[in-house]
């Protein structure tokens, strides 16, 4: 009787300590979801490129497909930060570069900083990884109406460098 009664009040506090509700995110950002099921988020890179990324909270690390990353290093070459190995939905693992972006913005203007992207060859789909989520943590996703509420995010233009305001 004692043991559940302890188990029923670190229940409790857990319950507590960790139950978000919808009134604690101040960032709500509207989901697509496409016929297959899947969800998609936008989101503004570091060069102001427009990009939909898939939401995957079984990936670790935000995936760019290899058309995005050209269009991103287009202007400015990115060198690599270093290199993993990633294990693929197919079960083979495959060493990939990592790069740092500056900025990603998430919607209108959830700004989650500073990241870590992958570049798998051959990838189609940006990928939007758990990397971000817990950045931006705690997080929901809501299916009705579908949309990702965040926490942690700062205002998106507020971080932009002064000189880029007046251009």
């Amino acid at each position: 009787m004692r043991s559940l009664l302890i188990i029923s009040f670190v229940l409790s506090l857990l319950a507590l300590s960790t139950g978000a509700v919808a009134e604690d995110f101040e960032f709500k950002i509207p989901i697509s979801q496409q016929q297959s099921g899947n969800f998609y988020i936008a989101g503004t890179l570091e060069n102001d490129e427009k990009v939909e990324f898939l939401v995957d909270t079984g990936a670790g690390i935000v995936v760019l497909a290899e058309s995005t990353f050209r269009t991103l290093t287009s202007s400015v070459k990115k060198k690599p930060t270093r290199r993993i190995a990633a294990r693929m939905a197919d079960g083979r693992t495959k060493a990939i570069n990592v790069y740092t972006l500056e900025r990603l913005i998430l919607g209108q203007d959830c700004n989650v900083g500073p990241l870590e992207v992958a570049v798998i060859p051959g990838a189609s789909n940006n990928i939007l990884g758990l990397n971000v989520l817990k950045k931006a943590a705690p997080f929901a996703i809501y299916t009705s109406p579908p949309s990702l509420a965040l926490s942690a995010c700062s205002h998106g233009f507020l971080d932009f460098p002064i000189a880029q305001l007046g251009d």
